[in-house]
Order: C-alpha cells, then sequence, then structure tokens
C-alpha cells in the first residue's frame, strides 16, 4: 500500500447551487455551448471558434479566428479568403450570441479576426492578422477593433445582404463619425500570434513580442479617441509585452526573455505600471525578477485586484522532460507596487492564468488528468495552495468520444463564472464551456467508481446539482450515535456517541468494481481536532456476514483540509461492493469530507 498527503486544502465558501432547469436559447452551468451555427461557406470547415476568449461580468467574447462568409453574388473565397475570423459576444449561458463582428468576403485576406481578444465592462477589442502569402492585404488587416457598450447596448454591425456585415461600419481612432467599430492600426503589422492585447474601462494595451514594444491608449470620453500615453521599445531579446494584463490605471507587463523553444539570457520579469493623474504619465511603481533558473519568468500573468500571478518554465510546450515549471503570486498594492511572492513548482505547464477574486483558474497543458486547476487565497493567511481541478475527459461523452477537453485554450472567469475556450470540439468547430467554479471538483472524473464524490448528486458527466446524501448512508452501531450535515456540498459527520470500535460510526456508499486490479483512492478530509479514522474498501456481507476487506487504510486528520491518496493492491471484481469511512472510536470529533474518488489503476 502506498501512501501519500498531498498538501494542505482549503475549501471554497459559500458553495452555489444551480438550477438543471434550461430554458429556451440558453444553457445551465456545466455544459459546452457549440459555436453557432452557420460555420461558414466553402470547403474549409474549421472555424476554430474559442481560440481566444475572454471574460466581464456576465459577457464572454470569442474568437473564431478562421471563420469565413462569402458576400452573396461574389465567388466563393479561396484560401487564404477562408480565414476572415469572426469574434462572438455572448450573454451568459445563452446560446444566441449577443454580436457577431465579422468583415465577409473575397477582398478580406487572411485577417483571421478574433485571434486575439480583450473584454471590459465598456469596450471589447480584437485583433486582425496581416497579408496573405503572395502580399495582398485586406484594409482591414493589423489592426485593433473596438467596440463601446452605451446604456447597455454594444456597437452593432448592420445586416447587409441578410447576413451580418462590419465592412461599412468601422471608422478611424480619432474620426468624429459614429460606426460600430474603431480602428486602431497596428504599428507593427505582425503575424497574428505575436501580439497581445489587454483592456480596463479606460485603457487599451497593445503589445508587440517579437519587437519587444508595449503601447498603451487612454479612452477620452470627450473626444470619442484613444489616446496614446505610453509606448516601451525595449532590446528585441527581452520579448516585452509577451504578456499583459490591465486593472483600472495599472498596467502589468511581462519581459520573459524568451521566445519559441529558446531560453533568453536573463530570468525574465514583470513590471506593473501606474498612470499619475495629475500629469497623465505612467511609471513603472512595481518589478520582480524571475527567481527560477529554467527561465521564461513573465510569459504568462494574470491581474485583478490585489492579486498578481506569474507563470515561468521553459516556453517550449514539447520539450521532454519538461523543465521545473512554477507559479507565482504577489500582492499588488493601489500604487502599483509588489509585495508577498510566493512561489508554487507545478508539475506541468500552465498556458492561460485568470483571476476572479482570491481564486485563479490555470489551464495545464501535457500529461495528467487535469485540463484545468483550481488555486485559492486564504484570506487569513494570504497562503495560496491547490484547490481542485476538471479532469480532462469530464466532457468527452458531449464530444461523442471525441479527445477530452485540451488545457491548451483561453479562460474567462467573473465572479464564479467560468468561460473555458475548447477550439477542438466537435472537429474543429469550437465551442465554449460554461462552468461555476464553485461546482469542480478533481473527483468528477468519468472513471471514477464513487457515483455521488461530492456529496450533490452531480454525475460525473455533468456538475448540475445541489447539496444531497444521495448514494450515501451514515450508519451508527452498538451504541455510536451520530448525525450527517451535507452543507457545503461536502459530508460532515458530527460524532454525538463515538462507541468502542472504529465501525461503530460510519458513512458508507455502494461502488461496482467492474475489473480487478489495482486502485487508488483519494479524498479530502479534516477534523475538528487532531483524531485518526479508517477508511475501508469491502464485500458487503448483509447476506452472510462475509465482510472481507479488499483493501484498508488509517488516515490521520486535524483542523485543516489534506488530500490523501491510497493505492489499494489487488482489488477483486465485485459489482455491489462497499466503500466505508469508519469515525468510531475517536472521542466526539466530527470529521468532514469531500472530493472522494476511487479510479482502477491501468
Amino acid at each position: 500500500m502506498v501512501v501519500s498527503q498531498n498538501g494542505k486544502i482549503l475549501g471554497f465558501a459559500g458553495l452555489l447551487a444551480v438550477s438543471a432547469s434550461l430554458c429556451a436559447g440558453s444553457a445551465s452551468a456545466g455544459v459546452v455551448v457549440a459555436k453557432p451555427a452557420p460555420h461558414g461557406s466553402g470547403s474549409f470547415f474549421a472555424p476554430e471558434f474559442s481560440t481566444a476568449l475572454a471574460r466581464s461580468g456576465q459577457f464572454t467574447l470569442v474568437g473564431a479566428l478562421q471563420e469565413h462568409v462569402s458576400i452573396p453574388g461574389e465567388p466563393t473565397p479561396t484560401f487564404p479568403s477562408i480565414k476572415q475570423g469572426a469574434v462572438y459576444l455572448m450573454r451568459g449561458t445563452n446560446t444566441t450570441p449577443e454580436r457577431l463582428y465579422q468583415f465577409p468576403g473575397v477582398a478580406q485576406f487572411d485577417l483571421q479576426a478574433g485571434s486575439q481578444v480583450a473584454l471590459s465592462s465598456r469596450f471589447l477589442a480584437f485583433g486582425t492578422g496581416g497579408s496573405n502569402s503572395s502580399g495582398a492585404s485586406s484594409p482591414f488587416a493589423n489592426s485593433v477593433f473596438i467596440a463601446r457598450q452605451v446604456n447597455g447596448s454594444w456597437g452593432e454591425c448592420p445586416i447587409v445582404s441578410g447576413q451580418r456585415n462590419c465592412n461599412g461600419a468601422v471608422r478611424e481612432n480619432g474620426q468624429t463619425s459614429s460606426r460600430a467599430l474603431t480602428r486602431i492600426p497596428l504599428t507593427y503589422p505582425a503575424h497574428f500570434k505575436s501580439i497581445n492585447i489587454a483592456l480596463s474601462d479606460d485603457y487599451l494595451a497593445i503589445g508587440y513580442r517579437q519587437e519587444s514594444v508595449v503601447e498603451l491608449y487612454r479612452y477620452d470620453g470627450p473626444t470619442d479617441r484613444w489616446v496614446r500615453e505610453l509606448t516601451l521599445d525595449e532590446p528585441n531579446e527581452r520579448f516585452t509585452g509577451a504578456a499583459l494584463a490591465l486593472d483600472g490605471d495599472r498596467l502589468a507587463v511581462g519581459s520573459p526573455w524568451s521566445d519559441g523553444s529558446s531560453v533568453g539570457s536573463e530570468l525574465g520579469t514583470v513590471r506593473v505600471f501606474k498612470r499619475n493623474g495629475s500629469n497623465g504619465t505612467w511609471a513603472a511603481a512595481g518589478y520582480t525578477l524571475g527567481h527560477f533558473s529554467s527561465g521564461g519568468f513573465g510569459k504568462t500573468l494574470a491581474f485583478s485586484g490585489a492579486n498578481l500571478a506569474v507563470t515561468s518554465g521553459a516556453p517550449d510546450l514539447g520539450t521532454t522532460p519538461a523543465p521545473a515549471q512554477h507559479l507565482s503570486f504577489f500582492r499588488v498594492a493601489t500604487d502599483g507596487s509588489l509585495s508577498a511572492r510566493q512561489s508554487i513548482q507545478t508539475s506541468s505547464p500552465l498556458t492561460h492564468l485568470a483571476l476572479s477574486g482570491d481564486t485563479l483558474a490555470a489551464a495545464v497543458y501535457g500529461a495528467g488528468d487535469e485540463g484545468l486547476s483550481l488555486y485559492k487565497r486564504e484570506a487569513s493567511t494570504g497562503v495560496w495552495s491547490y484547490e481542485t481541478g476538471l479532469i480532462r475527459d469530464f466532457y468527452k461523452s458531449a464530444n461523442n468520444g471525441a479527445l477530452g477537453y485540451a488545457g491548451i485554450d483561453p479562460i474567462g472567469f467573473s465572479g464564479d463564472e467560468l468561460s473555458l475556450g475548447w477550439r477542438a470540439y466537435s472537429n474543429l468547430l469550437g465551442g465554449v464551456v460554461y462552468e461555476k467554479a464553485s461546482l469542480i471538483d478533481a473527483c468528477r472524473d468519468p472513471r471514477n467508481v464513487v457515483q455521488n464524490c461530492s456529496f450533490d448528486s452531480v454525475t460525473n458527466t455533468a456538475l448540475d446539482g445541489y447539496q444531497s446524501s444521495t448514494g450515501w448512508q451514515l450508519l451508527s452501531w452498538n451504541g455510536g450515535a451520530a448525525w450527517a450535515d451535507y452543507n457545503g456540498r461536502q459530508l460532515r459527520i458530527n460524532v454525538q456517541q463515538p462507541g468502542s470500535d472504529m465501525w461503530h460510526v460510519q458513512a458508507r456508499t455502494t461502488v461496482k468494481l467492474a475489473q480487478a486490479g489495482n486502485y487508488r483512492l483519494s479524498f479530502r478530509a479534516k477534523a475538528d481536532a487532531v483524531r485518526s479514522f479508517v477508511v475501508n474498501l469491502g464485500r458487503n456481507g448483509s447476506a452472510d456476514n462475509n465482510w472481507a476487506s479488499y483493501g484498508r487504510v488509517t488516515a490521520a486528520a486535524g483542523p485543516q483540509w489534506v488530500i490523501y491518496s491510497f493505492d489499494l493492491p489487488s482489488v477483486p471484481q465485485d459489482s455491489a461492493a462497499y466503500l466505508d469511512f469508519n469515525v468510531g472510536n475517536g472521542g466526539a470529533v466530527g470529521v468532514t469530507l469531500d472530493s472522494v474518488k476511487l479510479l482502477r489503476l491501468p
């Protein structure tokens, strides 16, 4: 038997229940919303909806960089005009988009609109790429386009000949005409992957990582124009602007000194710039240097409120064996200064980050079960720790057995609401996974034989549910006495009389062991005071009093959450086995359980 206790875990506060009902045109949390039809004209059929994604409040902005649409009467677009791209603004979990921004027609060469997107409560922005292989260029190439929300309504392109068409709905930045979109041309025309954009309610940042340049614009309401207030132009080897994030009038800038498969001579830096409101100038108020020999510090970051999260590690995601990867956290003051660095080594690269309050969502690339990890900051101590994760194969059944959710696509996070890009969904049509962070639990693995693994009646392929005792029994024997509380999507065993043996107070569930083999049991637990308890996997002896044990382990618990993992060898096949948590004979000390997972090992 192998036993490991994998660190402190903090529970979510105030976990939310979700209605299981569906209404027309909308979808509940825990589902994949496929790219809205149509999918484009011609033979090219892979719009890759959700290649880029951003979230603010109830809205999710989604890029489909290879969407393509013909103008009626024109020839069907041919390569590369078929990669015009499109941008969808989705409200809540509605399946019908709130807005669609698209430049149809054969003149719009290789735009790949929506290859970068950004969103705030006042503005949305998206980028376009450059010229095609023959050098021809659309008038909308190499640009950032911005739409504004006014009185709850977003700028909208007209319908022309029965389809949404933004070709005549663009004005140049500074023009006084009224159009749905404002265009800012890129100073450095670039491949669609070479720029980054970030938005707040008053500022727009554009990063050109190949040129190591960052430009920062302020929206001037009286003139309805974007005014450039800052330009950083640094040596190209720094890759300044490889990552950007705005929070109000504070801008976080990553300079990882690395790109592709190369690592630069420096470890990388992150700076936080703060605006001086009296004179409109920007200055670096916070600075931190990479702390790890693997370099690449600042290649990905997220910034919200008082929290800043930064990744480091080899930029080449295909490296084997992968060098060390790290996730670092900082506190950011209102003046932009940094403090309280904490770093966690991660087993796989984290490709995208999104912060909401004291919770971080991180897309996980590479081997392993998880496609998304959640980290939580404990308010009383200020310490960040791993919380839980979303299993890659969770939505496999919804995708007809195709590849599971891959952690290489972007994340949007607002309040408790997560939007996860999944461009590979349904033959590269793409989709958005709408989730609640409070419902995600790593035990919800389709392979998990514990059906109600987080005490909420949630199945292992859908996250709608509520706190529940379904499938579980709390039993008292031989003078033991206890009662169960399932609030907060956990099982709290309140021990009143412990009895004289461990099984005199027992919580159990039936598990179907369809195959014999080695199994791994994991769960989270804490206790009101330090105590031990016994977990047993065994035979149901109700009919013949044969209670043979297939694996028994003893765990010690205290007031802090701990993740436990136990390997149980040579477990037989049994379609009606019992998994039970025995907390008797340990004093009147309550035990709380969550995230119970039993997997057969390959």
